[in-house]
């Protein structure tokens, strides 16, 4: 009879901690996706306006200093934009190569087949691209 005992309060034991241990990375879960999601900003003007906003509170920055910051930003960000090009020149470069490549391998139905698909990609890309943008 003892043993029954223990056995009960084992499981029991059993129980609540796995419900414990549940909660505690549901809780984590629902953390992440929610709380911290929201805080971080969805476009660059957000961003740029919160950066100078702490570069007003926290750093002490005056208009003039506003200023030159904010040409920095430009500056900075025009030549991202210019590297960003650069390697998508470079990108695309190398997926025609990888085209032609695979293109000389094929038969000429097999071409025609080839683009057909790639067309057939590039429309579904576009469309999820599309997607994403509305969300």
């Amino acid at each position: 009879m003892p043993r029954t005992k223990l056995n009960a309060a084992l499981y029991l034991a059993l129980v609540f901690a796995s419900g414990i241990l549940v909660g505690a990375v549901s809780h984590r879960l629902y953390e992440t996706k929610t709380v911290n999601a929201s805080a971080a900003p969805r476009t660059m003007e957000e961003f740029r306006r919160r950066y100078l906003a702490e570069m007003r509170a926290r750093v002490g920055a005056n208009d003039a200093q506003i200023a030159s910051v904010t040409r920095i930003l430009d500056d900075t960000k025009r030549k991202f934009d210019d590297l960003h090009a650069q390697e998508k020149r470079q990108k695309d470069t190398i997926a025609q190569q990888q085209h032609d490549a695979i293109a000389e391998v094929l038969t000429p139905k097999q071409k025609i087949a080839f683009d057909n698909w790639r067309a057939e990609r590039a429309k579904q890309a576009e469309e999820q691209k599309k997607k994403q943008q509305k969300n």
